[in-house]
């Protein structure tokens, strides 16, 4: 499945009409999708509202009106603005509408309604939406009724995801032909509602992937392999500053042994030796020289004995403001030759100067959710700069959000497997172990989507079992099925 911008959906289906698929057939299809959702989930007896605007949008929800009401529904129309007879793309379906006996009101007549259609604005809104306009949209979001998007919702930027003075807040949204990049970025997924991506004909073959099941080729082992053939991976975080940092970073290693390392070490500041000692049973131990204020200390000898033994790093989880994390990355860079991934802060270490990483021996990757990547780049997380990122550091960036960007300035991809349980502290440092663990295994790109969509999947099937309150990080990795991989 593909994400695309809207002009790059506008020319797959003009290709699709010039290889002789009828425009009208789009449309009849694309309003079928709303009719089948709608009669498939609603009685006929439940009030539906259709909001339609002048354009092709406004057709489909036109449409769909007629065959709604064939189907038994009453349902009624209401439109913003008057429509005339240059409005060709709506008014011969508006006709056949008041035909059958359709209601036909102008959108500020809306009262109430148990399902609302929204298919006023398409993927070409170019002007914020203000006014009247905006009225409505207030009023259809302050309805007690589930609402449907038809395409995008209108006021959504359909390439940005930002909102353009007032957007329609879905429940659900039907997309046509494939996902539109607003739909996942910005506040698209919190407008979008449930997206589902419904096809009519429209063939689409480029594009920025969307991570799903069949992206990622089996990961076995030989009969005959060993521990020390399935990677080494060495985790590097803690201070004292950072109360529950131990067991945060004890989570990460631990996803990293769930994802398939062989051996596990947690590398944390000798200050914990005796708590850690009886608390971490799932990974090895490896205490390092640290500050009198319990930060990890710059020593070669400690970091020259981690680097000949592993074959993947993950650093920065609950390492606060230690003095030398900077040159512990430095050193890392210099001297390291597997992966090295840098999280949380890690990434706050850089302080937005991160040139020599392009240098480094090691392959990169960056995990920045949505404000570290603001506090390393100084943009805005979007999907140009990830990629102007991943090109910076020679490496892969992984931007997480409730969609995530995975990139390593070459390919692209999203993941929007996950759920909002994930927002809480340590599903970050979990993916940090996950994706470290799978560097062993895969390039630090596939590694990377791998983590990603495996973990958001374990989150998906955790929710069920659990209210999204209370799931933790580990119990994202008990439902994440790695052995699929």
């Amino acid at each position: 499945m593909y994400a695309l911008k809207a002009e790059d959906v506008v020319k797959a289906e003009a290709n699709a009409i010039a290889s002789g698929t009828d425009n009208e057939t789009l449309v009849t299809r694309a309003s079928r999708a709303i009719c089948d959702f709608v009669s498939d989930k609603f009685d006929v007896k439940q009030r539906v509202a259709v909001f339609c605007g002048l354009g092709g949008n406004g057709g489909d929800g036109a449409l769909a009106s007629v065959m709604l009401c064939e189907r038994g529904f009453s349902p009624i129309i209401y439109m913003i603005g008057e429509c005339t007879d240059k409005h060709v793309k709506i008014k011969p379906k508006l006709d056949r509408a008041r035909s059958i006996g359709i209601k036909i009101l102008d959108a500020e007549n809306f009262d109430d309604a148990e399902v609302i259609i929204d298919a006023m604005f398409g993927i070409g809104l170019s002007r914020a939406l203000d006014g009247k306009v905006a009225s409505v949209i207030n009023r259809i979001n302050a309805a007690n009724a589930f609402t449907l998007a038809v395409d995008i919702p209108s006021g959504l930027n359909a390439d940005t995801g930002e909102i353009m003075g007032a957007c329609v807040e879905a429940d659900e949204t039907l997309t046509f032909s494939c996902y539109k990049i607003g739909l996942l970025l910005g506040a698209g997924r919190r407008m979008c509602g449930n997206i589902t991506v419904c096809d009519v004909g429209v063939r689409i073959e480029s594009g920025i992937k969307v991570c799903s099941d069949v992206d990622f080729a089996p990961l076995e082992r030989r009969v005959d392999s060993h521990k020390g053939d399935s990677g080494r991976v060495f985790v590097i975080g803690g201070s004292a500053d950072m109360v529950g940092a131990p067991l945060l970073a004890a989570a990460a290693a631990h996803g990293a042994l769930l994802s398939g390392a062989g051996l596990v070490t947690v590398c944390m500041p000798e200050i914990f030796r005796v708590a850690l000692s009886a608390r971490c049973t799932l990974a090895m131990m490896k205490f390092l020289p640290d500050t009198a204020d319990g930060f990890v200390k710059y020593d070669e000898k400690s970091l020259a004995d981690i680097c000949s033994a592993a074959n993947a790093i993950d650093i920065g989880m609950g390492m606060g403001r230690c003095p030398d994390l900077r040159a512990i990355i430095e050193y890392l860079c210099d001297n390291f030759t597997g992966a090295l991934v840098l999280d949380a802060d890690a990434l706050n270490a850089l302080k937005g100067e991160y040139s020599f990483i392009k240098n480094a021996k090691c392959k990169i990757v960056m995990t920045p959710h949505a404000g570290e990547f603001v506090r390393l780049t100084c943009t805005t997380a979007n999907i140009d700069n990830a990629k102007r990122l991943a090109s910076d550091i020679g490496g892969v960036a992984v931007v997480k959000s409730a969609t995530t960007i995975i990139t390593d300035g070459e390919r692209t991809l999203l993941n929007i497997a996950g759920t909002p349980a994930m927002a809480k502290g340590g599903t970050g440092d979990v993916l940090g172990g996950c994706i470290a663990a799978l560097c062993c295994a895969f390039d630090p790109f596939i590694a990377s989507a791998v983590a990603c969509y495996r973990n958001g999947k374990g989150a998906e099937r955790a929710v069920s079992s659990y209210a999204q309150t209370m799931l933790t990080p580990h119990d994202i990795l008990r439902f994440a099925d790695y052995k699929e991989i």
